[in-house]
C-alpha cells in the first residue's frame, strides 16, 4: 500500500491524499469516515477535508448505505485518468522547455522522452 501511496504523491497528491486513495485502491470497497481514520490514523476532520480534495479531483465518490451512513470509493479510472493528467502536464512542460532552450543536446534528450510520453498516453486513452 505505501508504495502506491509514494507513486500516487509523484502525480503532485499530499502524502496524506495518496495514502486514503491508495487504500480505497486496495480495499476495492467504499469505507466509512470512521475505517478511514482507524486505517490511516488521521483524526476525522482532517480526512473530510482531504476527502473534499479528492472528489474535487474527480478522484473518489460519495455513496450512501441505507441513506444515512456516508461511504466514500474510487471512482472508475481514477488512476489511468489521474496518470493521463499527469502526464500530459509533463509532456507540455518538456514541449515548452525544448521551445526556451535550442541547446542541441538537452533537446536531443528531452524528444525521445516527449515520444514516449505520447505512446504512454495513448495507452491511456
Amino acid at each position: 500500500m505505501l508504495s502506491l501511496a509514494k507513486l500516487l504523491q509523484l502525480t503532485g497528491l499530499s502524502a496524506t491524499a495518496a495514502l486514503v486513495l491508495a487504500i480505497l485502491i486496495i480495499e476495492e470497497r467504499p469505507l466509512s469516515l470512521k475505517e478511514l481514520s482507524e486505517k490511516t490514523g488521521y483524526a476525522k476532520g482532517h480526512l473530510s477535508s482531504i476527502l473534499q480534495f479528492l472528489e474535487s479531483r474527480k478522484l473518489i465518490e460519495k455513496v450512501y448505505e441505507k441513506r444515512r451512513k456516508l461511504l466514500v470509493k474510487v471512482k472508475k479510472k481514477a488512476i489511468s485518468n489521474l496518470l493521463k493528467e499527469h502526464l500530459s502536464m509533463l509532456r507540455e512542460i518538456i514541449q515548452e522547455t525544448i521551445k526556451e532552450i535550442r541547446k542541441d543536446v538537452l533537446v536531443t534528450e528531452l524528444k525521445p522522452f516527449e515520444v514516449e510520453l505520447m505512446k504512454m498516453l495513448k495507452v491511456l486513452r
